[in-house]
């Protein structure tokens, strides 16, 4: 499930999986797949120097906010509009509590949710600028300070508020993590993962 979490810039905001049979994450309205997250954040990993860079993740743009869904409507299986609600039509919210953790095999849904999502969005490149100096990143219009862009990458390592079934991670988050373990970069000093 999305959670709420502290940009310097916009306040709280919701970002993560929103449904555990894809790994596609969501910020607000910008959707992309945790492989690209995995990739960006590893390529902020290997950022030697003190200067700002700009990266970018591949992704998707959904305008109207009727078009986006209602997430709750879908996981009650009562709003199936937009986005997030034809998702849930096709991958309802499991019957038993012990069934609700995110998959490993998200990636396998690939095809099927980029063709749904290119219904509603439009494909965008996601500008990501790190400002080592000042310890922040920005991920489209939205700032992080430090602390708060390591929480969104501990929610990814974690597999969101589920956790990933059986504790087992994809292989993109485990090289993610072991980017991060052997970063000289600020912006992950103190990440614990």
């Amino acid at each position: 499930m999305p959670l709420e979490f502290h940009s310097l810039s916009h306040s709280r905001i919701a970002f993560g999986f929103f449904n555990i049979e894809t790994d596609l994450l969501l910020l607000e309205k910008y959707f992309f797949f945790a492989h690209y997250f995995c990739s960006m954040v590893k390529e902020m990993s290997a950022m030697q120097n003190h200067r700002s860079n700009e990266i970018s993740l591949v992704g998707y743009f959904i305008d109207r906010p009727g078009d986006v869904g209602n997430l709750m409507g879908a996981i009650q299986s009562i709003d199936l509009r937009g986005f997030i609600g034809q998702v849930y039509k096709l991958f309802p919210f499991p019957q038993s509590r012990e069934e609700f953790k995110q998959k490993t095999y998200g990636p396998a849904n690939r095809s099927v949710v980029k063709e749904l999502i290119s219904r509603w969005a439009r494909s965008t490149r996601i500008p990501v600028e790190v400002e080592t100096d000042s310890q922040r990143v920005r991920i489209a219009q939205f700032l992080f300070s430090k602390t708060a862009f390591q929480e969104l990458v501990a929610y990814v390592w974690q597999g969101g508020m589920p956790g990933w079934q059986d504790n087992i991670r994809p292989d993109y988050v485990i090289a993610m993590k072991d980017a991060i373990s052997s970063s000289t970069s600020p912006i992950f000093e103190g990440c614990e993962l």
